[in-house]
């Protein structure tokens, strides 16, 4: 999938997507890239050095480079081809309000994402004005039923025992689960069809809780890819990993604040869950 920079989301990939204000496409990326190499330092000890800055936001290409890394992940850093590779890698989609960031080893977006979020709601990052929602991908695969079968199988499999899977001497723990699924610009695959093949490929050993799960399977499917992610039981008391609402609490009435929610709580600004939309489904949604 090609992008205004011609950058490619591709099988393989991970990274983390992420909503933003209308029109602020360009300023909300540079505002969540900053924040993604200061939580790198701040979680990994990674420091990540931004360079060629335009003043023009929506049309910048800027790039960074590994400038000082951890003894423990060092080695891991230069295995790559390009020891200048980025950890961070903004994709610039033509869709309004959606954001796209690759990131690299040793990123883990998930883990990533949780730590900002929780560190969002105790005030211990600062405000953002133009980013909301952040969705972490742990791996990406083409938007097809046999994508998502080989994505299912790579990023269930290290939080649930599988369906036909034998069980191990040291047993995963029988996780509820819940599944949500969001479907931006795509109408091959059905937003039922794909609730019921990932429940498919979980052992009946989970069990589905809509109410209050142990773990949520996020999917994302944009266009001609499909992304999977598994978040824990606090995913809903982080607002689903909404920084905005994090940052900012829905009963504050100070000047600008109510205006602003209401701003960006529209549907043209923001990007609802599917599973907002559309009616709960007994079989895992």
């Amino acid at each position: 999938m090609a992008s205004k920079s011609g950058g490619k989301i591709e099988p393989g990939d991970q990274g983390i997507w992420a909503t933003c204000v209308k029109g602020k496409e360009g300023k909300a990326t540079e505002e969540l890239r900053s924040l993604l190499e200061e939580s790198a330092e701040k979680y990994y000890g990674i420091s990540v050095k931004s360079s060629n800055e335009k003043g023009d936001e929506e049309d910048e290409d800027a790039t960074e480079s590994v400038d000082d890394i951890e003894a423990s992940i060092r080695k891991e850093v230069a295995a790559h081809k390009d020891p200048a590779e980025k950890l961070f890698s903004a994709i610039y989609l033509d869709i309004q309000c959606v954001l796209f960031f690759k990131t690299r080893s040793p990123i883990d977006p998930a883990d990533l994402v949780h730590r900002m979020c929780e560190d969002a709601a105790s005030g211990g990052v600062r405000k953002l004005r133009f980013v909301n929602r952040l969705t972490p991908m742990s791996i990406i695969g083409k938007a097809t039923e046999k994508g998502i079968e080989e994505v299912g199988q790579a990023v269930l499999g290290t939080h649930f025992r599988l369906a036909g899977e034998a069980a191990k001497s040291e047993e995963v723990a029988a996780y509820s689960y819940a599944i949500r699924p969001t479907i931006r610009n795509h109408s091959t695959l059905k937003r039922d069809a794909v609730i019921k093949q990932v429940a498919s490929l979980v052992d009946d050993n989970h069990k589905v809780n809509l109410t209050k799960p142990d773990k949520v399977i996020i999917i994302e499917i944009y266009q001609t890819i499909c992304g999977m992610s598994v978040v824990g039981d606090d995913w809903e008391k982080l607002k689903r990993y909404n920084l905005y609402e994090l940052q900012s609490p829905s009963t504050s009435l100070k000047s600008g604040g109510l205006a602003d929610a209401k701003a960006r709580a529209t549907p043209d600004n923001v990007i609802k869950d599917e599973n907002q939309a559309l009616p709960e489904k007994s079989n895992g949604s």
